[in-house]
């Protein structure tokens, strides 16, 4: 008899998990298997729906594999992190478990992931190179991508319509084009400014990759020099100045709405810049169809990759490492797991798969899935995840963008004072 274990968490922060993971250190030798039936502990973290969609590719991986059964546990993201912080310092961690990129590079960095280089158990053929690099922390490989997402401008095709102005060739388009469009937008009097601001994330890799940066190094160092971001402040600046894009107070005020509320959500703003996987949430809101376009770049490097939207990852505690990455390899590789999951953590890490379910998911994920088919040359690798105690860069990068647009602080100083906090957050946490 399949049996289910859920677990009802309730809401809490994510402050634990440094302090507990500070105390513990997983072996890196998982215990041996003795035979027989196994029972494995899977957690992960999200909403109904993932939680009635996972269930039912756990029933079709128990069904397919006799004598494993996979206990779920599950909840909402910040009880989730307090819960794992607690089971892993206490040397209880699940088997098998949801990861995020903000983390990743912590739990490995302890000891606490089992590395899944060479396991054999997992067939590697399908899956993207550079989305599987994603998921590497200090040369060796500790997680892969249970969805992934990409970076992206997206337009209104209306506005641009309603503007008399065609739409841009994503495949040339600088970052001056960009300026000069949202310009031209807003001067068009259409009800709307050009664009939404920029707001930390997505931009902010992919502007780095650009210029042959990253945030973070593979061995959880600062990514870029103290005036490396200058140019990508000057952006902020010049957007909110020239009129391409809201005040610096609407600017502010937008780092803290969700993404329904956004101005391109909302019909506020012509263009916008998203993470890919929340073009469903923002044309649902805005209640039309959006264009999915590149990136500018002032470089050949598109800063177009492959980001994990979340990761799955092995205890390196588990009794049962075979049976933890088999389940690994069927939810990503098995198309019975993709019956039931579809792309409801994001696109596929296997090619096939993604191709597989194009024609079973919505019409905006089958226009994701599209798009990384139509720019799969100029997918790159994935940047380094962020390194230990850099997880809330983002809140750094956006108090720079703020003090810029109200004059505190100019562009070259707002850059050297995010490398600073960045370089401060990581000794702290070493």
């Amino acid at each position: 008899m399949k049996r289910t274990a859920r677990l009802s968490i309730a809401l809490a922060g994510v402050t634990a998990v440094s302090l507990a993971l500070a105390g513990c250190a997983g072996s890196s030798t998982p215990a041996t298997e003795e035979g027989g039936d196994v029972t494995l502990r899977f957690a992960w973290w999200g909403s109904d729906a993932r939680h009635t969609a996972t269930q039912a590719a756990i029933d079709a991986f128990e069904e397919a594999n006799p004598g494993i059964t996979v206990e779920a546990e599950f909840g909402d993201w910040g009880g989730y992190w307090d819960r794992l912080a607690t089971q892993t310092a206490g040397g209880n961690a699940p088997d098998v478990m949801q990861m995020s990129d903000a983390y990743l590079a912590e739990y490995a960095g302890r000891g606490v992931l089992l590395p899944l280089d060479d396991r054999a158990e997992i067939d590697f053929s399908g899956l993207d190179e550079g989305g599987v690099a994603s998921g590497e922390v200090d040369g060796k490989l500790y997680a892969l991508q249970a969805g992934a997402n990409f970076p992206a401008v997206l337009a209104n095709p209306a506005l641009f319509e309603a503007a008399g102005i065609e739409m841009p060739d994503d495949s040339t388009w600088s970052w001056e084009d960009y300026v000069q469009v949202a310009v031209d937008l807003t001067k068009a009097g259409v009800g709307a400014v050009g664009t939404d601001s920029i707001i930390g994330d997505p931009v902010t890799n992919a502007w780095l990759l650009q210029h042959g940066d990253s945030l973070f190094t593979a061995d959880g160092k600062v990514g870029f020099d103290k005036d490396g971001l200058t140019g990508f402040f000057e952006l902020a600046s010049d957007l909110s100045t020239s009129g391409a894009a809201p005040a610096a107070s609407v600017i502010t005020e937008q780092m803290v709405l969700s993404p329904d509320q956004w101005g391109i959500a909302t019909g506020k703003s012509a263009m916008g810049f998203a993470w890919s996987n929340l073009l469903t949430t923002i044309e649902g809101s805005l209640g039309s169809e959006l264009d999915l376009l590149r990136m500018p770049t002032d470089s050949k490097e598109s800063g177009l990759y492959l980001r994990g939207a979340m990761y799955y990852a092995i205890s390196a505690g588990t009794k049962h490492p075979v049976e933890s990455a088999k389940l690994i390899d069927f939810l990503l590789n098995d198309e019975a797991a993709a019956d039931e999951l579809l792309a409801e953590r994001g696109l596929p890490l296997n090619t096939s798969i993604r191709e597989y379910i194009a024609d079973k998911v919505s019409d905006p994920e089958q226009r994701l899935i599209a798009f990384t088919v139509d720019n799969a040359d100029a997918l790159g690798k994935a940047p380094s995840v962020p390194a230990v105690g850099g997880g809330t860069y983002d809140q750094v990068i956006q108090r720079g963008i703020s003090d810029v647009l109200f004059g505190t602080l100019t562009p070259a100083q707002a850059s050297e004072r995010v490398h600073t906090e960045l370089s401060d957050l990581l000794t702290a946490a070493g």
